[in-house]
């Protein structure tokens, strides 16, 4: 995670500005998360589909969208208990598609089908389910904000932290290769300077939206992990596909899967960790 970012002064920028933007439609909610995730999912796909087809597949571009637009607007409106069985409905509909829609129907694309829906889709909507826990309010600056927000705040900020903590720890004390076949510049030191930048941020920003200490180190830890894991994973798709970057929507900066691949298994992590030990 550390050399993906250079942290160059246009780097900067661009993480921050696209940081800002983040925080800007997580903190008003609502239609404005949606519509964010959704052009984010929108791209991300176009970009999954281009691996995909990389790869050898051709997973039906307009049905994948189509579904998970469907789950985000599900997200959005707090019905939970339809998306499974959306996404069941969603994964046999994809078989018969594929099925009638090609002369040689492969399983290839059934795969790569199933698994943009879920990577681009299931997993991320997870921000807009942790952005809408209603478990009352905490105080901020005599302002009452909703625990929601809270919480979506804390898992956004741990993801950045730990970047760069994985950055400057690689560069300066990195030796030891973390996975050198998956992402050769990634270090062991940069990866343990990366999560406990993860751990400090958690304990900062769990003081203030009130969560105890326990929970702030815990919740560091395991966001600065599975973050660093979703930019392997991310990594390991792109090298079999041949590729280096998943798109060029931010330039040189890589496209979107790219920008946030940390984020994808993090939303998932932090969700049913607040849900099943927090509220």
């Amino acid at each position: 995670m550390e050399k993906k970012v250079g942290f160059g002064t246009n780097r900067v920028i661009v993480a921050t500005v696209l940081l800002i933007i983040t925080l800007a439609c997580v903190w008003y909610g609502g239609i404005w998360i949606a519509l964010y995730l959704g052009v984010f999912v929108y791209i991300g796909i176009k970009e999954f589909s281009n691996i995909a087809k990389s790869m050898g597949a051709d997973p039906p571009f307009y049905y994948i969208v189509s579904a998970i637009f469907l789950l985000v607007a599900l997200a959005s409106f707090k019905k939970y208990e339809y998306i499974f069985p959306a996404f069941a409905l969603i994964t046999i509909l994809a078989f018969i598609i594929i099925l009638f829609s090609r002369k040689r129907a492969g399983i290839n694309d059934i795969a790569m089908t199933i698994l943009a829906i879920t990577y681009c889709g299931i997993l991320p909507i997870h921000m807009i389910m942790i952005r809408n826990i209603d478990a009352g309010n905490f105080l901020i600056f005599g302002n009452n904000i909703s625990y929601g927000l809270g919480l979506i705040m804390l898992t956004f900020l741990i993801v950045p932290a730990c970047d760069i903590g994985a950055y400057y720890s690689g560069k300066f004390f990195g030796k030891h290769h973390l996975w050198k076949e998956i992402s050769p510049k990634k270090t062991i030191e940069g990866s343990i300077g990366g999560t406990l930048a993860g751990i400090a941020i958690a304990l900062i920003v769990g003081t203030v939206i009130g969560l105890n200490i326990v929970h702030s180190l815990i919740i560091g830890f395991l966001l600065s992990v599975f973050g660093q894991l979703g930019d392997l994973s991310e990594s390991m798709l792109k090298r079999q596909a041949g590729i280096k970057d998943s798109g060029s929507v931010f330039l040189s900066h890589g496209g979107v899967l790219d920008r946030s691949d940390s984020y994808i298994f993090t939303v998932v992590v932090a969700y049913y960790y607040y849900t099943f030990f927090i509220i």
